[in-house]
């Protein structure tokens, strides 16, 4: 009888635990990184990183679930890194460390590099680096709105609304952001995809840095794709790079990059392998 209490017991909670799903992945890389304007022009890289990811259901059909990283876990308890959500028909509610609304929509032109070289291709986002926070998002045919609040401070916030929408191969996105006694910025994008090719443009204008702006085309061809993009940040300095990615299969690949750093008049460099688990 106690055995086959046991046995019960642990089939009810197997039962209960077959509702939700807690997964792991991970990355890694290994390569070289050249920086014309270092002490040491040429240094090793390593990364690696595991990533938790929860997720369920209820019986009404709401998905829920949660995602950091296992470097963030002392963060992730304070909300200032990883996210928890819950979506439905009604959209997806995130909180926690969260891209603004703007981010989330417009998003950033293609970047080159094993290590991301600097990230010259981004522009700056006012709502990124405030959480903990929460990000509304809904889509419904090829249109797509997003509302989100970041906390800077204790009395100052960062507000942000989105909208974009998709038909044949275009893509387009507009953000606002406001930031509570300080500055608003307004953003758009434009891409086009069209077989293996895709171009993409963004533009912001900050209210008192000045306005920034971007451009990038990727191709691909078979397991290699190649990547281009020039920009401009609110300094004025203006940033370029080329790369290209080989995929190896089985979640390996083949990477490397070259590109100009206008504010540090740099030039920036790097190449290895990059893995996925």
């Amino acid at each position: 009888m106690k055995k086959l209490l046991l046995a019960s017991t642990a089939l009810v909670m197997s039962a209960g635990v077959a509702a939700a799903e807690v997964a792991l992945s991970g990355s890694a890389q290994m390569g070289i990184v050249y920086d014309s304007s270092a002490t040491d022009e040429l240094s090793f890289n390593t990364e690696m990183g595991v990533t938790f990811t929860m997720s369920g259901e209820t019986d009404g059909g709401l998905a829920f679930g949660a995602k950091f990283g296992a470097k963030d876990a002392v963060d992730a308890d304070s909300g200032e890194a990883g996210t928890v959500f819950i979506s439905g028909e009604f959209g997806k509610l995130s909180m926690g460390d969260v891209d603004s609304a703007a981010d989330a929509i417009v998003g950033q032109i293609d970047g080159v590099g094993l290590t991301g070289l600097e990230d010259l291709n981004e522009i700056e986002y006012i709502g990124i680096g405030t959480a903990p926070g929460a990000l509304y998002e809904y889509s419904i045919d090829g249109f797509s709105i997003a509302a989100g609040i970041g906390q800077i401070d204790e009395s100052d916030r960062v507000i942000s609304i989105a909208a974009g929408y998709s038909f044949e191969g275009f893509t387009v996105g507009l953000g606002y952001e406001d930031e509570d006694g300080g500055p608003d910025q307004v953003s758009i994008s434009a891409a086009y995809s069209m077989d293996m090719l895709t171009v993409k443009a963004i533009y912001a204008d900050h209210s008192t840095d000045g306005d920034s702006y971007g451009l990038s085309v990727s191709g691909s061809f078979d397991a290699t794709t190649v990547t281009a993009f020039a920009s401009r940040d609110t300094d004025e300095d203006t940033n370029f790079g080329v790369g290209a990615a080989y995929d190896l299969g089985g979640g390996a690949e083949l990477v490397g990059g070259i590109a100009r750093d206008g504010t540090a008049d740099a030039t920036l460099a790097d190449f290895g392998l990059s893995f996925k688990f």
